[in-house]
C-alpha cells in the first residue's frame, strides 16, 4: 500500500493587476503546465469536467512515455484568486488531486502561486520507483512555480 503524500508550495511572482491578469491567463489556458515542460492535450481553458491529459517531454516518465490524464473538478474565479483542481483519473500514474491557485494581495500588490496535491502511487510502475516518482513530482513543482514568472529584464 502505498502512503499519501500531501503538501503546499507558494512562489512569489512579482507585483502588479497586470501580472495578475497574465499569470491568471496562464494557468487557466495551460500555458503554465507547458512552460513546466510538458506536452498538454485539452480542448479548451480549465472549466469544471474538462479532461486534460499530460506528457511529460524531459525526465524519467518522458522515457517511460508515461501521460496523465485529469479532470478539473473546481475552479476559482474571484477578484483577486483565479485557479482550479483537478484529479488523477484512471491511467496516471497517482491517484488524488492537485489545485492551483493564482492570487493577488489587495493590500501589498503582491502577485503569487500556491499549488497543493494530495497523492498516493496508483501504478505498480509508481510503486516500484516511489524515489523516482516523488523526486520528479517535485521537479515538476519547482517548474509550474518558475512557469509563471515574468521574463527577467535584460
Amino acid at each position: 500500500m502505498s502512503r499519501t503524500r500531501r503538501f503546499e508550495r507558494r512562489a512569489l511572482l512579482g507585483t502588479g493587476a497586470d501580472l495578475f491578469e497574465r499569470a491568471s491567463r496562464g494557468l487557466l489556458d495551460w500555458e503554465m503546465h507547458r512552460r513546466a515542460g510538458l506536452v498538454v492535450v485539452a480542448d479548451g481553458p480549465a472549466t469544471p469536467g474538462r479532461t486534460v491529459t499530460l506528457r511529460p517531454r524531459t525526465g524519467p516518465a518522458a522515457w517511460l512515455r508515461l501521460t496523465a490524464p485529469c479532470e478539473v473538478t473546481d475552479v476559482t474565479d474571484l477578484p483577486d484568486a483565479r485557479g482550479f483542481t483537478y484529479r488523477a483519473l484512471p491511467g496516471h500514474p497517482e491517484r488524488g488531486w492537485e489545485r492551483f491557485l493564482v492570487w493577488r494581495d489587495p493590500g501589498t500588490d503582491a502577485v503569487g502561486l500556491t499549488i497543493a496535491a494530495e497523492s498516493a502511487h496508483a501504478t505498480l510502475l509508481a510503486r516500484l520507483g516511489a524515489p523516482v516518482a516523488r523526486a520528479e513530482q517535485d521537479r515538476l513543482t519547482r517548474r509550474y512555480l518558475a512557469a509563471l514568472r515574468p521574463p527577467a529584464a535584460s
